[in-house]
C-alpha cells in the first residue's frame, strides 16, 4: 500500500465513495472544485492504493483560522467527511500521510469530522469523551414511494406541513435559478443567530458542481422567500447541511414545508437516507428532526497535532473571541453583516 496525493479528484475516486459505507457528502469529489472557486482555499485530497485499486481516500482542505494560520479539515464547513475505507492499516497511512502535510505546509492541526468510529485512528487508551460528542446527525430512512412516507410521518408533523399551505405558502424546488430565494432568507438567520453567512457565490459554485444532483427548497409567500434549504444527492443519501426560515414567519410552518419537499425530492431521486444534518442533543434543531423520525447517527470529530499527538476539542463556543464576536454580530446592520460576513467565514471551518 502506498499514499498518493489527488491532484483532480473525480469519477474513480466517486466511484470508491459511493461504495463505502460510511460515506458522507463531505466525500464527494466535487467539492475540490467547489472550495477553490468560491474560497480560493486549497484542497489536498490523498488515497491510499492497493496496487491499482484504490483502498482509502481522504479529503482534506487547508483553511486559513481567525488565529492566523491554518488547519487541515476533512471537511470545512460540513458535518462530516474524514478518512473513508475498511482497512485499518490504510487509515493509519492516511492519517500519518496528512500529519506529515500539515507539518510541511505549516498547518496547526489535522481535524478530522468521521461518522462514527473509524478503526485505525484511535490511540490507546482513548480519551474521555468531549463535548464533540454533544452533537449527532440525524438521519431518517425512506420510504420507497412519497405515500409511504408520507403515512410513515407522526401525525404532528403532517398536520403542521398541512397548516404552511393553508398559511398560503407554496414551495419551490430547482437549482441555480433558486440560489436567491434560498439566500436571501437564510443571510438574515445567519446575521440574527450571531453567525458569519457564507458567500452567495458558494452555493451558486455548489449548485455548478453537483448539478442535478442539488437542489434548492424555497418556501414562498407570494414571491417573498421566507425560508429555504440545501439538499445534495450523493450514494444513498440526500443531505441537507444549511436551511434557515424568517424567524417572524415560523408560526407559518415554512421550515415543514422545505423539508417535506425536499423528502419527496429524495424518494423521487431514489435515495434510501435523509440526512438532517447534525445538532446539538435536546436543541431546538434537534428536537424538530426527530419529530420527522430521524434517528441519531454519532459523530467523531478527531484532531492531531502535526507530530501525530491526539488533540482535544473545544467545547461550541468556549472561544471568547467567538463568543464575543457572535453577540455583536446579531447587532450589526444586514448589509454590514452580508459585507463581512463572508471574509469571516471563510476562515471559520466548522
Amino acid at each position: 500500500m502506498h499514499v498518493e496525493a489527488v491532484a483532480q479528484p473525480g469519477s474513480e475516486w466517486d466511484a470508491f465513495v459511493s461504495g463505502q459505507a460510511g460515506a458522507s457528502l463531505g466525500h464527494a469529489s466535487a467539492w475540490a472544485r467547489v472550495m477553490r472557486e468560491a474560497y480560493g482555499v486549497d484542497p489536498h485530497y490523498l488515497a491510499v492504493r492497493d496496487s491499482a485499486r484504490i483502498a482509502a481516500v481522504l479529503p482534506l482542505v487547508r483553511v486559513p483560522t481567525l488565529r492566523g494560520g491554518a488547519e487541515l479539515v476533512s471537511m470545512p464547513y460540513l458535518d462530516a467527511g474524514g478518512i473513508l475505507g475498511p482497512e485499518p492499516e490504510a487509515a493509519r497511512l492516511l492519517l500519518d500521510a496528512a500529519c506529515e502535510h500539515a507539518a510541511a505546509c505549516g498547518a496547526s492541526a489535522v481535524e478530522l469530522r468521521q461518522l462514527g468510529a473509524r478503526p485505525g485512528l484511535e490511540p490507546e487508551p482513548a480519551p474521555a469523551p468531549g463535548p464533540e460528542l454533544d452533537r449527532v446527525n440525524l438521519v431518517l430512512a425512506l420510504a420507497e414511494d412519497e405515500d409511504a412516507l408520507w403515512a410513515a410521518l407522526p401525525a404532528k408533523v403532517r398536520n403542521q406541513t398541512r397548516k404552511a399551505r393553508r398559511e398560503g405558502l407554496h414551495a419551490w424546488v430547482a437549482g441555480a435559478e433558486a440560489c436567491e430565494g434560498f439566500y436571501q432568507p437564510f443571510r438574515v438567520n445567519m446575521r440574527d443567530l450571531g453567525t458569519p453567512v457564507h458567500a452567495r457565490r458558494f452555493y451558486e459554485c455548489a449548485a455548478r458542481a453537483f448539478g442535478d444532483a442539488l437542489r434548492f427548497v424555497v418556501a414562498l409567500d407570494g414571491e417573498r422567500a421566507v425560508g429555504g434549504l440545501v439538499a445534495i444527492h450523493t450514494g444513498e443519501r440526500v443531505t441537507v447541511t444549511w436551511a434557515a426560515t424568517l424567524r417572524a414567519e415560523r408560526p407559518r410552518c415554512p421550515n415543514n414545508l422545505i423539508y417535506w419537499e425536499a423528502l419527496r425530492w429524495a424518494v423521487g431521486r431514489g435515495a434510501r437516507w435523509f440526512d438532517f444534518g447534525r445538532s446539538p442533543r435536546e436543541s431546538g434543531t434537534h428536537r424538530f428532526k426527530r419529530g420527522w423520525g430521524a434517528e441519531e447517527e454519532p459523530l467523531a470529530w478527531l484532531r492531531y497535532a502535526p507530530t501525530g499527538e491526539r488533540l482535544p476539542l473545544e467545547p461550541p463556543g468556549a472561544s471568547p473571541l467567538l463568543r464575543g464576536l457572535s453577540r455583536a454580530w446579531t447587532r450589526l446592520p444586514l448589509a454590514l453583516a452580508d459585507r463581512l460576513g463572508p471574509p469571516l467565514r471563510r476562515r471559520l471551518s466548522s
